[in-house]
Parts: C-alpha cells; structure tokens; sequence
C-alpha cells in the first residue's frame, strides 16, 4: 500500500505561507512587511501569530469590498488544506478560520460571506468550526429561527 506523503508539512510552515500568499502581490507586500520568511523556523517565530497578519488582511479586504483576489486566496487555501499533513489542516481551521471569523465578527456576516470563494473541502471546515463553537442554529434561515422561537415561547407560556 502506497502512502501519500503530505506536500504541506507543519514542520515546514514556510512553505503553507508561501503557498498562502502565492499570486497576490498586496498579501505579499503586506504579509513579508510583518514577517521575514528567508529565516523563518518555529523556534523563534510562532506560526499562529503570524497567520493573523493574513487573517487581518482579508478581513480588511471583504470590509473594502476588495475582494477580487479573493478566489485566488481560497484556492490556495484548499490547496493546501487538501495537501496538508494534520497539523496543517488544524493551523488553517484554528489559525486562519478562527481568525477570520473572530477578527471579522458579524462585521462581515462570516456565517456565509466568503462561500463564493470556499471550496468544498474547506467550506465544510469553515462550517464545522463556527458549528463547533455556536451550534447549528446559524445555518438556519433567521426568520425560521424565529417561527421557532416564537413556538418554543407559546409552548413555554402554556405552562406557566
């Protein structure tokens, strides 16, 4: 049985920044601006700090409306979500997910905002990790939300 090595490796999280930032040269300029990738190791650099650098960069771009890059980004994401060891796929869900998410708040209705540019395998990490931290209940459509609300509170009344 053949095993398929990993083409990200979280021991070599230089190259899932390169990837990250591969093909936008505004992520670019902003991200090597913050962060010097020609000496990068984990001793000395933390990784998850890092990658809040682009987090905060595409929070800002979803807010400007500038979002033409957008698709290429979410590519790359997949890309190396798809081909990346585990630790890899929990620094793009914790690391780049989350901070996204918390940075962009409701500001940016994170709920669905960027499905245009998700891909299959990290549209459902994207959900799985706002599932894990607020339920289901958001994929739920608001005014089904609250039909059901006002039938819990008549069902709740009745009782007292």
């Amino acid at each position: 049985m053949n095993v398929i090595e990993p083409k990200y490796k979280y021991k070599e999280i230089e190259k899932v920044f390169e990837k990250l930032i591969s093909g936008n040269v505004e992520l670019t300029e902003h991200f090597t601006k913050e962060v010097d990738l020609s000496d990068y190791n984990q001793k000395d650099n933390i990784p998850y700090v890092d990658i809040g650098s682009i987090s905060r960069f595409i929070v800002e771009k979803k807010i400007e409306n500038e979002t033409s890059d957008l698709g290429l980004f979410f590519e790359n994401v997949e890309e190396i979500y798809k081909n990346g060891d585990k630790d890899v796929r929990n620094f793009i869900v914790v690391g780049l997910f989350e901070g996204i998410q918390n940075i962009g708040g409701e500001e940016i209705e994170y709920y669905k905002s960027f499905n245009q540019w998700l891909k299959p395998e990290t549209q459902e990490a994207w959900n799985r990790i706002i599932d894990y931290w607020e339920g289901t209940e958001w994929r739920i459509s608001k005014d089904e939300r609250k039909k059901r609300e006002k039938e819990t509170q008549k069902i709740l009344n009745k009782k007292k």
